[in-house]
């Protein structure tokens, strides 16, 4: 079972890189269209020597208000007699 798990995710992973990545702009773009919110990634490259690279922004999840819809909970069961 753990094998069939592990080989979904590689495929999935082999299917995202033959994809194209979108920029920061058109990313900011269609999550906008969607009425969501952008969560940009800043990273930085770091040498052994202690030197910073430049700051690389790159786009991560679009934050739409539906994903925090809760479905509501389930009604109590009454007790039992």
């Amino acid at each position: 079972m753990r094998l069939i798990a592990v080989a979904a995710i590689s495929a999935a992973g082999m299917l995202a890189g033959c994809q194209t990545r979108l920029t920061l702009e058109e990313a900011q773009a269609r999550c906008t269209q969607q009425g969501g919110l952008l969560v940009i990634i800043h990273s930085q490259k770091i040498s052994k020597a202690g030197a910073v690279g430049p700051d690389e922004p790159s786009p991560g999840d679009c934050i739409s208000p539906n994903k925090f819809d809760v479905p509501p909970p389930a009604p109590a069961k009454p007790p039992a007699n």
